[in-house]
């Protein structure tokens, strides 16, 4: 499949644009283009400019929010309960983390929910926000019920990932950042556009038996990485993010009117490093963790260890260089979108290959 190189701020513009076109205020397009190019960046192809025909959709079909009114519903003096009125997640996402860093700045360390959110992409994008102010940042969402429960075939729970974010001195800060299922359910819906088998392992088909086809595994179920650890990951992932902002239960049923209406939830952490200990020892302690890390002896025929996140930041300097990849199969996505709602925005194509 003929893979494409495009420029980061014509595809930029060009999200922007679609989220202008169907309703959402300036400064919101801004934030979930930025949410969705940072991931292209990043190389998180799954939770990318991938999302943008489903976001599109979701917009037009009122499923998503355009214009949310955002609100504190409780308030304490290290926590934040928030009500997304079931806006775009980064929208939701961004305005509650902003708020929860805001408030570990006076408190040390700080906490929010959001309830009736909705799909918020890399959870990356959160957890760094707090890299800008030299704290620690943390965040947690829930999903749909499409992965399995250890030792069980249906679906139960969200992929729900888990985000952290640390900074460093010299080094690239450390962000750890992965679905708690083998693979994230996005990469699925990848493969199958794409029309490309996915590893052993990943998924189980509707009769529970494992499968390397993407489409029969999008009928299935995805399987918990790491056993029973993965799948009890998850369930306390529900608890934080699911139950702790009254979004609905995944292993209750998610495909029940009153739990769907509920939406997604999200659970975001922030730690004023300052409070605890200095902060600049504190990011040379980490650069100094990092080298040794590094520097441990390796397998054999191992080649490079890299530290949590560090590949991610690697590809964004490279794409920034030399342009972002999508596929083919995404590029169609994008310029269907574009002639549906007669976009003005055209994407710059760099390079073209089979």
């Amino acid at each position: 499949m003929t893979q494409y190189r495009v420029t980061e701020d014509s595809l930029r513009v060009f999200c922007q644009e679609v989220f202008a076109t169907l309703g959402v205020g300036m400064t919101d397009a801004q934030t979930v283009a930025d949410n969705l190019v940072e991931a292209e960046l990043r190389g998180v192809k799954s939770h990318g400019v991938a999302k943008m025909k489903e976001y599109a959709h979701k917009l037009e079909i009122k499923e998503f929010n355009a214009r949310p009114d955002i609100k504190i519903v409780r308030e304490g003096i290290s926590s934040l309960a928030i009500d997304g009125d079931f806006g775009l997640g980064a929208v939701t996402g961004k305005w509650a983390m902003t708020r929860c860093l805001d408030k570990a700045k006076r408190t040390g360390i700080a906490v929010a929910t959001v309830g009736k959110g909705r799909h918020f992409g890399m959870a990356a994008f959160y957890s760094m926000l707090a890299l800008k102010q030299d704290m620690i940042g943390i965040a947690l969402c829930n999903s749909g019920p499409i992965m399995t429960v250890y030792g069980g075939t249906s679906r139960v729970l969200g992929t729900n990932p888990i985000s952290i974010a640390v900074p460093a001195n010299q080094e690239y800060p450390l962000v750890f950042d992965a679905a708690t299922s083998q693979a994230a359910f996005n990469r699925i819906i990848v493969a199958n556009r794409e029309e490309r088998e996915i590893p052993s392992g990943w998924a189980v088909d509707q009769h529970g038996q494992p499968t390397v086809n993407a489409g029969e595994a999008l009928l299935g179920a995805v399987i918990p990485f790491g056993g029973y650890k993965g799948s009890d990951l998850a369930v306390m992932v529900e608890v934080l993010s699911g139950l702790l902002s009254g979004a609905f239960l995944a292993a209750a049923g998610g495909e029940q009117p009153a739990a769907k209406h509920n939406g997604v939830g999200f659970f975001f952490g922030a730690v004023h490093i300052t409070d605890f200990v200095d902060t600049a020892l504190f990011k040379q302690a980490v650069d100094e963790l990092i080298a040794s890390l590094k520097a441990s002896r390796r397998e054999e025929n191992y080649g490079e260890i890299y530290m949590p996140g560090e590949k991610e930041y690697i590809s964004r300097a490279n794409s920034i260089k030399q342009g972002v990849d999508i596929s083919g199969a995404v590029l169609a996505d994008l310029q269907e979108v574009q002639k549906r709602y007669g976009l003005k925005s055209i994407l710059e194509i760099i390079t073209a290959s089979e």
